[in-house]
């Protein structure tokens, strides 16, 4: 009965939504004002943003202001560095072309869209100030998603909201309606929707149009490919031919679309040398659907002519390209393997020599062949057709290692006992006399299923823990590791945690990288306020970095690697990698924990200091301004220790505490568990880590290993510990033979 009245009252809500949107345009087209909307509809364009993992987050407006292809929005409908999409009132796609100019002040952006073979009207601009209040005026846009909605309503006032003119209107506005044109009965636009009121439904604001017409006169253009950088390639390491939508995230290689070369084909090189022959080229390949084909390429001209070898159609395929036709492709060898894993990650090796080509998957050899109509070139990866692979851990070398199983591992799996086969072989006869006790058969047989499945999700369990095992121990090693890496070594093995498969040395050379970039335009004696306005300049205006807003409790915010990929953290994340990238350029940095937000100090000498927060495009904070900072998230004033700088160790603890977070919010107690694991990892010596974990440890059926944590307390007993509390979670665990 509650499930039923509580789908009434959404069925409910959705109906007063929908009649209210209807009679706003009954009421809007019993006014006449049909005639407006038609004149004004086809200049106003809808706003798709995508977020981290892809996913649509956003919907806005945008209006145009200029035949030739400009869009006015605001700026945080587009948010920073996202992907987006503008279509037309017709449902037409336009290619963004750049960002023409942006103010994030005063959330006002405008957008540069190549027309194609549409013809777009500009809305005419009304003079600056010379909407009074009580001026009638309609405002276009998509609220609540409801695509192409019009308003009705009058200007109510001119306020300052926040130190800003804005335009207060007597209207519903909601946020669909963001960025949209706010016009009056003459077509005239007077300001641009910016946000609703938290006070009233009817009650709205605007952004004054003479505000527009100063950003318009005053462009700071950004290329698309620049602005959007979420999932982009390295461009400094890899080349991509073709065609096809080649993107980089969290470690792993995606391509999307069609390729132009023939059969869809589009690649990816690498641009770093390659070592003598004899080499190794390798990577692990996930295919979407087994027709598909996608994997090394080799010995490439970086044109058309390549050795290709890869997974097509579940076999192996070493191919030859010599051209960019048909008539020039060449199958070597194709061939079925054993140990080929369809649907599933597989390692892809290649040895070149001067005179054989050697193929292996999974370690295995599998094609062998002395073709040598090419002999030298780039290496890299390849897609064909409409296949969607995603690569991990590509790698170069002279020798690569083959992934083998320890000898003690390979003991262990030979101890399990073998799962239950031949079921299937039960024939008809076998069915019909489990069938003589119907009711008891298939009790027995779902009782068995059941301990199968328990048996099932415990493999995967144990799997899982071990993929983990690496990470942990490393981060227990943290310790013995230099002072000056053991911050950015444990952020990206913090990350690890989560993505098990990201490559921990390529994002340290990208550090690398990235303090090379910002030395580019550095004097030689450049002063430490000088190298740190050089880092400024590459970090917030060149490239983009800024505290993540939108999605402040996306676990990505955590994870270093993400920060790096998408150019986007949480306080903590992003001032380590300020700090890390500080310290290569000669910066003295500390991190500062403020109750509630983390900002870097730069010690610029023994008598001087700079307060930075890095989450706010690194804006330089005042001491009273840090006190305002606790004053809001605690109620107390600012204490001397609050500016203490903080070690690695309580970094990566407050890391880790914010994961925690996310985790208990989505009540993921595997997530939960990993977290702790890690902070007894770093904090070997504090109790209610080591509690925490045993308790996690038995929630998730770990029983054996809680039994262990929970002995290791009460032996060694330290200080702080609650033994009778110990003990009795001791005697609430299962026996060992249940």
């Amino acid at each position: 009965m509650r499930q039923s009245s509580h789908h009434f009252f959404l069925l409910t809500i959705m109906t007063l939504v929908l009649m209210s949107a209807t009679a706003i345009a009954a009421e809007v087209d019993t006014k006449s004002h049909r005639p407006l909307i038609a004149k004004i509809r086809p200049s106003v364009m809808t706003i798709r943003v995508s977020g981290r993992d892809g996913d649509a987050i956003g919907l806005g407006t945008g209006f145009v202001i200029d035949s030739t292809g400009l869009i006015a929005t605001n700026f945080h409908v587009i948010d920073e560095g996202r992907p987006f999409t503008i279509e037309t009132a017709a449902g037409k796609q336009l290619q963004v072309l750049s960002v023409e100019a942006s103010n994030r002040v005063s959330d006002l952006v405008l957008l540069r869209v190549d027309p194609g073979n549409e013809t777009l009207t500009a809305i005419e601009f009304a003079a600056p100030n010379s909407c009074e209040q009580g001026t009638r005026v309609l405002a276009f846009g998509n609220p609540l998603g409801l695509e192409g909605s019009v308003v009705e309503g009058i200007v109510s006032a001119q306020r300052e909201v926040d130190g800003r003119p804005l335009l207060q209107l007597a209207m519903p506005v909601e946020p669909g309606n963001s960025g949209g044109p706010l016009v009056d009965l003459d077509g005239r636009v007077h300001g641009i929707i910016n946000m609703k009121s938290a006070i009233d439904v009817n009650l709205g604001f605007a952004i004054p149009i003479d505000q527009l017409v100063t950003l318009r006169d005053n462009p700071n253009p950004i290329s698309f490919d620049r602005w959007v950088r979420l999932g982009k390639m390295n461009e400094e390491r890899w080349t991509t031919l073709l065609g096809a939508d080649w993107q980089q995230r969290n470690g792993r290689i995606t391509a999307r679309g069609l390729g132009s070369g023939f059969g869809g084909r589009a690649l990816c090189l690498l641009k770093s040398d390659l070592p003598k022959q004899p080499f190794e080229v390798s990577v692990a390949v996930h295919l979407d659907d087994e027709a598909g084909a996608a994997g090394l390429v080799f010995h490439s001209d970086g044109h058309d002519r390549h050795y290709g070898f890869y997974p097509s159609g579940g076999r192996l395929r070493l191919t030859c390209f010599l051209g960019p036709s048909v008539y020039s492709w060449q199958v070597i060898e194709e061939v079925d393997s054993e140990y080929y894993l369809p649907n599933q990650w597989n390692q892809l090796k290649v040895r070149v020599d001067n005179a054989r080509i050697q193929c292996f998957v999974n370690g295995h050899l599998v094609i062998e062949s002395t073709d040598t109509q090419l002999t030298e070139g780039q290496v890299g990866l390849a897609k064909f057709r409409d296949t969607k692979p995603e690569f991990k851990r590509f790698d170069v070398g002279t020798e690569l290692p083959n992934e083998v199983m320890s000898e003690s591992a390979q003991k262990w799996l030979t101890q399990l006992a073998d799962l239950p086969v031949g079921i299937y072989a039960l024939g008809a006869e076998q069915i019909k006399g489990l069938g003589e006790s119907s009711e008891e058969s298939s009790r027995e047989l779902l009782r068995r299923a059941a301990m199968l499945e328990l048996q099932a999700k415990q493999f995967r369990q144990v799997a899982s823990d071990v993929q983990q095992m690496a990470t942990i121990q490393r981060l227990s090693k943290l310790a013995e590791t230099n002072a000056d890496e053991r911050l950015l070594q444990g952020a990206l093995l913090i990350a690890a945690l989560d993505n098990p498969d990201i490559d921990i040395e390529a994002y340290k050379d990208r550090i690398d990288e990235m303090v090379g970039e910002v030395r580019v335009d550095l004097p030689v004696d450049a002063t430490s306020v000088q190298k740190r306005a050089s880092l400024h300049r590459y970090l917030f205006d060149e490239n983009g970095f800024h505290g993540s807003r939108s999605e402040y409790y996306h676990p990505a915010n955590s994870h270093l690697n993400r920060v790096i990929d998408d150019r986007e953290g949480l306080p903590i994340t992003m001032s380590i990698l300020y700090m890390e990238l500080a310290q290569r350029l000669g910066l003295r940095t500390e991190g500062v924990g403020l109750p509630g937000h983390f900002v870097v100090k730069h010690v610029i000498d023994e008598n001087e200091s700079q307060l930075i927060d890095v989450f706010d495009r690194g804006k330089l904070l005042t001491r009273d301004e840090a006190a305002d900072i606790v004053v809001q998230q605690t109620r107390r004033p600012l204490r001397d220790d609050d500016l203490r700088g903080s070690t690695s160790t309580e970094i990566l603890t407050r890391v880790l505490n914010n994961l925690l977070g996310i985790a208990g919010n989505g009540k993921d107690a595997e997530a939960l568990l990993r977290y702790t694991e890690a902070l007894v990892a770093i904090n070997p010596e504090v109790t209610n880590f080591r509690m925490m974990r045993a308790q996690l440890r038995g929630i998730t059926g770990r029983h054996t290993a809680a039994r262990e944590e929970l002995n290791w307390l009460l032996e060694n007993d330290p200080p702080d510990l609650d033994r009778e509390l110990v003990e009795r979670m001791r005697a609430a665990l299962p026996s060992l033979g249940e």
